[in-house]
């Protein structure tokens, strides 16, 4: 490496509104060791920083952003790539990514040492290159819709996340019921190697294995089906694609919760199922993404 070249790199851009992050996550996937965003409101929006301990190429991501932002109706947020030292890049990180408390769940980064709530659940999460550090909304809705029906005397003997990310959903679902046997699955090989890692450090290795499936084709789901619990934070278009499938592998008592569905996507999602033979029983809106819950007729 030239002695003048950058130890590490950020891309950074500007998005109106929080709710479209998610996308500009999965675009950036390729390139980035973490994400944050800035909260506050500022006349350019939301800041968004990307780090990269690659330089990464800026014609990929000029036509990664075009391709999100068309599937939003937006215009492609500009973007710069800016060279940091290593350790900015640790202290930038560190100081963006903070604890989020989830109903009764403390869902923090590695580097978070102090201020741990006695009355909450803790999730330990590094999120590497795959989504769901709790701070979407769709993970939220998950949290709160798992939440709200193990909590309500539904009996469940095996669970399945699909497209687990993280596996924060996975690891919440063993902190509740740690007797129930659960498969997280992602069809990212580097999201399956962090979901790993974040079910071991969380004590969860007894009850939950993760692996890389492209929804329900790994031979450890199709053994392991029907599932009384299926969790889907997707997108829409593949989870209407995979209702039919999905419908083979739930049970016939279970359930089905289904996010990263914005409100206006609920409808087309909730007829797909329909025709499968599902029914909605809980629904979840937090700001223009819906949470469903869904079980058979």
């Amino acid at each position: 490496m030239n002695k003048n070249e950058p130890d590490s790199w950020k891309i950074v851009f500007y998005i109106d509104e929080k709710d479209h992050l998610s996308i500009f996550e999965s675009a950036l996937d390729p390139f980035v060791d973490g994400m944050s965003m800035d909260e506050d409101d500022i006349s350019r929006g939301r800041r968004v920083v990307g780090f990269c301990s690659v330089k990464p190429n800026a014609s990929e991501i000029e036509t990664r952003f075009l391709i999100g932002s068309l599937a939003l109706g937006l215009k492609p947020p500009k973007f710069s790539i800016e060279g940091i030292a290593s350790i900015d890049w640790v202290a930038q990180y560190q100081a963006r990514t903070q604890p989020v408390t989830i109903g009764q769940f403390f869902i923090y980064p590695d580097h978070f040492r102090e201020g741990f709530p006695i009355d909450k659940i803790p999730i330990a999460l590094d999120a590497g290159l795959a989504f769901g550090t709790g701070e979407h909304q769709t993970t939220e809705g998950c949290l709160r819709a798992l939440e709200r029906l193990l909590t309500d005397d539904y009996v469940i003997k095996n669970a399945l996340d699909v497209g687990c990310g993280t596996a924060i959903l996975a690891i919440g679902m063993s902190k509740i019921l740690p007797e129930i046997k659960i498969l997280a699955c992602d069809n990212d090989p580097s999201a399956v190697s962090t979901a790993s890692e974040n079910i071991k450090k969380n004590g969860s290795a007894g009850s939950v294995t993760a692996c890389e499936s492209n929804f329900y084709s790994a031979a450890e789901i199709k053994s392991a089906s029907p599932f009384d619990l299926v969790v889907a934070n997707i997108l829409a278009g593949p989870l209407i694609d995979a209702a039919s499938e999905t419908a083979k592998i739930v049970s016939p008592t279970g359930h089905l919760i289904l996010s990263g569905v914005l409100d206006k996507q609920a409808v087309d999602v909730v007829n797909a199922h329909m025709a499968e033979g599902f029914t909605v029983v809980d629904q979840l809106l937090i700001d223009e993404w819906a949470t469903l819950v869904l079980k058979f007729n």
